[in-house]
């Protein structure tokens, strides 16, 4: 019996590591971008009043958390990292913050692997703005270069961040680092812009992608964070004063100029329908 355990171990072991020798995907051959929407977690969420909303304006009030990768003919740019890998599998009631919940089955790393990326392959690493759900796993990516805009490194570095959410993101602080102003042109061909989007934070920033056959879409951030805010015109109560009402007017006319559409990342109602990784778009 002893022998047949230890053969059936050995078994296992052979196919672990036969699975684990499988190489990756060869990346594409690409003449232009193609878009990844990558799984970074779910926050459980019930307080859409946060947003100037009711429950009855919102059916779905908890929040999708994805990532977004570009793959381009001169490089790669990964925008957003997500919740923290370190959540993976965890219950919920181990992974609150404040009072929302996250809730995370699949890492980023993981979810890069299977279309053939590693962190060592990345170009260029962009944040949205420096909030939990987008940096938690910005450490692994500290390779690569920032595109940052200094008015969100001064928050991220400034004296008022909390120690715990600075650790999530510490390596960035030594990371070669590209400062971008205004709308950036990140490949230099206008496929791909990162559009800054001050209100939500100082130095928010959105994510613009010409793509052949989709169109043209811009990747929100936290410009919006539900469907309605943008049907019904509503502004969170604490953004009413700042840059958000004038970064989404900037946005709206960039939509209608450029005939594109508006990814609300956060949005369920957005993320249920939207290809995923390792599906895409081109």
């Amino acid at each position: 019996m002893a022998l047949k355990r230890l053969a059936a171990f050995f078994a296992v072991m052979a196919v672990c590591a036969s699975a684990a020798a499988q190489p990756a995907p060869p990346l594409p051959h690409l003449t232009g971008p193609r878009l990844y929407v990558l799984d970074c977690g779910t926050i459980i969420s019930h307080e859409p009043e946060r947003f100037g909303l009711s429950r009855q304006d919102v059916p779905d009030p908890d929040f999708s958390d994805p990532c977004f990768l570009v793959m381009h003919p001169k490089g790669i740019l990964l925008f957003d990292t997500g919740l923290t890998d370190a959540q993976v599998g965890k219950p919920i009631y181990e992974n609150k913050m404040g009072y929302e919940g996250q809730l995370k089955t699949v890492s980023l790393k993981s979810e890069l692997a299977r279309i053939g990326v590693t962190p060592a392959m990345i170009t260029y690493l962009a944040i949205s703005h420096s909030h939990w759900d987008h940096v938690g796993n910005a450490n692994d990516y500290a390779g690569s270069t920032w595109l940052a805009r200094k008015a969100e490194r001064d928050v991220m570095f400034g004296p008022k961040v909390k120690p715990e959410l600075r650790k999530s993101y510490a390596a960035l602080a030594n990371a070669k680092t590209k400062f971008v102003e205004g709308d950036h042109d990140v490949f230099g061909d206008g496929s791909v812009l990162l559009l800054s989007t001050p209100g939500h934070t100082p130095g928010h920033q959105s994510l613009y992608v010409k793509l052949a056959r989709t169109g043209g879409v811009v990747v929100s951030g936290d410009l919006y964070h539900y469907t309605a805010e943008r049907t019904m015109n509503r502004v969170p109560p604490r953004e009413q004063s700042l840059e958000t009402p004038a970064s989404r007017k900037k946005v709206e006319a960039f939509l209608q100029r450029t005939h594109s559409q508006l990814w609300i990342g956060h949005a369920i109602d957005w993320y249920q329908n939207a290809v995923k990784s390792p599906g895409w778009y081109d």
